[in-house]
């Protein structure tokens, strides 16, 4: 409003300031022309003596306008840029006059008028030229004057026309941009329905109808990646459920494997017992291996059941120190068996975890007899606890946080590189047939998972093979009563 006023203000200022510089060079030039056909044509001889002797009638005649004699010959021009004035006159034979605004002086009106010895048309000579000026500041006045009569009706008229401006633009532009601007947010939020209308025919409407054409564009995108998206679920479920069928059938193919052999051996020794029924001696030691095959199977049955089944586990705080002291007493008889040197280093800070102990007593074991499967003649076991703090496997963003890591390292051969990724899938063994059903790391790592926790394997640097467990360590008490009212977690990883 400001800005449009100022320019108002200018504009009217300009306008007025034209209009009366223009009155006066036009009266000016008047009085020019008639004193230029009153006075000539001069003499050469007389010019200067007639013209000084009629300065004071010449006066006269231009007081009404104002104007003030200032020279009647160009020699008694004085240096205030008048030169070209004087110049021009004297090539048009007109009176010209112009208005100057010398630097540091005040604006004024200057005319020259000159004067030849005969007419124009007979090639007059200009023999004198008479100058006069005005001073400009009565129509500096006069501006002032006309601008404090009109300022109030240009007050009024910008105000007004600012208000129709404001109007229109609120109306024509800001209203039909914010609800261009609602629906864009809209559309950020996912609301796809968002339309514009009515359509119109300038900028904006285009701009709305682009934006329809936009939403149009993404409600039929999204409702493609709907459809590509239950497609792929149905695909997928299809593949897992092909997966299972064939997982299903590899387990039945394992276990007629794994079960042939006791079976074949039970068969064998029941006619055995048959033919020599008479002996106490080969029936007590048929019936030892009887019942060695029956444990076998039972052993391995028990395996399948622990890796398919779905179950919730009991979850408390448990002691892993505890549970792997206790794991260690079981299996006392195999590694003195073996000639194993166990050694045990637990940290002072270890905490409590969340989880349940009978299946992390499971790991311990499967891991314990893996290592010493691995040393049949003997060797070192390392049983490291301790607490660290890094990224969880397969989170390179996440915080690091903290978790109880349990390594169980052996001397034995060690796992290679190629097979540490194959250890953990169902019925895979490096094992000698009859040592292994290929299930322990399986449910071990299943278990592991089930605690929100990871198994890495790795070689140390004395040789063999290292199995680190990273089980992760609730800070808050309340965690434990949390993670045991959350959903079923399943084991058939």
């Amino acid at each position: 409003m400001g800005a449009t006023l100022a320019i108002s203000v200018w504009s009217f200022m300009r306008l007025r300031r034209g209009d009366l510089e223009d009155d006066l060079k036009q009266h000016a030039q008047r009085v020019g022309k008639a004193l230029q056909v009153a006075l000539e044509p001069v003499n050469a001889a007389t010019v200067k003596d007639v013209l000084g002797a009629r300065t004071a009638s010449l006066q006269n005649a231009l007081a009404p306008l104002q104007l003030d004699l200032v020279w009647v010959t160009p020699q008694k021009v004085d240096d205030e840029g008048w030169s070209q004035l004087i110049e021009a006159s004297q090539i048009d034979q007109e009176p010209v006059g112009w208005f100057f605004s010398p630097p540091h002086r005040p604006s004024f009106f200057a005319m020259a008028v000159p004067l030849r010895d005969g007419p124009k048309s007979e090639s007059g000579k200009v023999l004198a030229v008479l100058g006069f000026r005005r001073s400009t500041a009565d129509i500096d006045e006069s501006v002032v004057q006309s601008l404090k009569k009109a300022l109030p009706w240009l007050v009024s008229g910008v105000a007004g026309f600012g208000t129709i401006m404001l109007l229109l633009l609120r109306g024509g532009v800001v209203r039909p941009l914010r609800r261009l601007n609602d629906a864009i947010e809209g559309v950020a939020q996912g609301d796809l329905t968002r339309a514009l209308l009515p359509q119109r025919d300038d900028e904006i409407g285009v701009l709305a109808a682009r934006f329809n054409a936009m939403t149009d564009s993404l409600r039929e995108a999204k409702a493609e990646q709907e459809r590509a998206t239950g497609a792929r679920s149905q695909l997928e479920g299809r593949l897992r459920h092909s997966e299972k069928l064939a997982t299903m059938g590899q387990m039945a193919a394992q276990i007629a494997h794994e079960l042939g052999t006791p079976l074949s051996v039970i068969g064998g020794r029941a006619r055995a017992l048959d033919k020599k029924a008479a002996d106490p001696n080969e029936v007590h030691k048929n019936a030892e291996i009887i019942s060695d095959q029956v444990e076998r199977i039972t052993r391995i049955i028990r395996q399948m059941l622990n890796f398919s089944r779905k179950s919730r586990p009991t979850l408390t705080e448990v002691d892993v120190p505890a549970v792997v002291r206790e794991s260690l007493t079981f299996v006392e008889e195999a590694l003195a068996r073996h000639s194993i040197v166990t050694h045990l280093e637990v940290t002072a800070d270890v905490p409590p975890i969340p989880g349940d102990p009978a299946e992390i007593q499971q790991v311990c074991l499967n891991l314990l007899n893996n290592a010493i499967q691995a040393m049949p003649e003997g060797g070192q076991l390392t049983v490291c606890i301790e607490r660290i703090v890094r990224r969880k496997e397969g989170l390179a963003l996440a915080a690091p946080a903290e978790f109880l890591l349990l390594e169980i390292r052996d001397t034995g051969p060690g796992v290679p590189p190629h097979l540490r990724d194959q250890v953990f899938e169902p019925f895979f063994t490096t094992k000698d047939t009859g040592q292994g059903t290929g299930l322990g790391l399986a449910v071990s790592l299943g278990i592991v998972k089930d605690h929100d926790g990871w198994i890495e394997v790795g070689d140390p640097p004395q040789g063999g093979a290292a199995f680190r467990v990273f089980l992760p360590v609730l800070s808050d008490p309340s965690g434990v009563q949390a993670l045991a009212t959350s959903a079923p977690i399943s084991k058939d990883q």
